[in-house]
């Protein structure tokens, strides 16, 4: 069946506290959906329960319509992840952090890998550790980490934080071409103006559950102000739905 990520009437609870409840989700291959919300509302619980780093505690999350459940521990399709902070050692250089991923699948030659920097403007060749990378380059390596595989689908947590409007604006070219590869597709962000020039479809979370984010709330020409950039919507494919 075509690839598709499906959550339904997912919650999650630690102890006493709700952090997700009653969310259901569909996004199919070559949709994006983005998610706005302020800290504390379930986003980025939302992305790690789809990319298998944590389980439901009621409600079923399928990939490619395999439930998650079924094994935990194989992803049935591949998944590029990015999280605040991005997860990378410190102590290696920035191409050396890339290679070492790459070789867990060993599906990226060094040459593919170091384009891939390349691309997100950093330099393969510079012995500068990661430890002393600024934040946006920090930001620029999670992103090469997370699209160089071009995996099946895409979890973005806060992706434009760090980023100047040159790197918005090649987020957004790249979001793009990894729609049209087919990938399915979620943004995590705090801009409701930023999401919505770069997503077909943007959902609020509000205390654990999803409803609709109010667009006309953003005031023309704020997401550029904020650094944001827009994507051609015709050439998106579907939008996300949300049941």
């Amino acid at each position: 069946m075509p690839l598709s990520i499906q959550v339904e009437h997912v919650a999650k609870r630690y102890g006493a506290t709700t952090v997700l409840d009653d969310v259901s989700l569909t996004v199919a291959s070559g949709q994006m959906i983005g998610l706005v919300g302020a800290n504390g509302t379930g986003k980025t619980t939302l992305l790690r329960l789809v990319a298998g780093l944590a389980r439901p505690t009621r409600g079923s999350i399928s990939l490619g319509g395999q439930n998650l459940a079924d094994d935990w521990a194989v992803l049935p399709v591949s998944v590029g992840v990015l999280f605040e902070p991005p997860g990378l050692l410190p102590n290696l250089t920035g191409l050396d952090n890339l290679l070492m991923l790459a070789a867990v699948r060993g599906q990226l030659k060094s040459a593919a890998v170091r384009g891939w920097m390349e691309k997100v403007g950093l330099d393969p060749l510079s012995r500068r550790r990661v430890g002393h990378y600024s934040q946006g380059m920090k930001k620029r390596l999670g992103l090469a980490q997370a699209l160089m595989e071009s995996p099946d689908v895409l979890l973005l947590d806060e992706p434009t934080n760090g980023l100047d409007p040159d790197g918005v604006a090649q987020l957004a070219t790249w979001l793009a071409e990894a729609q049209r590869g087919g990938a399915a597709i979620i943004l995590a962000g705090h801009d409701l103006a930023q999401m919505s020039r770069i997503c077909g479809e943007v959902w609020r979370m509000t205390d654990g559950r999803l409803v609709p984010a109010d667009i006309s709330l953003v005031v023309p020409g704020q997401a550029e102000e904020g650094g944001g950039s827009s994507v051609d919507r015709g050439n998106q494919g579907h939008e996300g739905c949300v049941t």
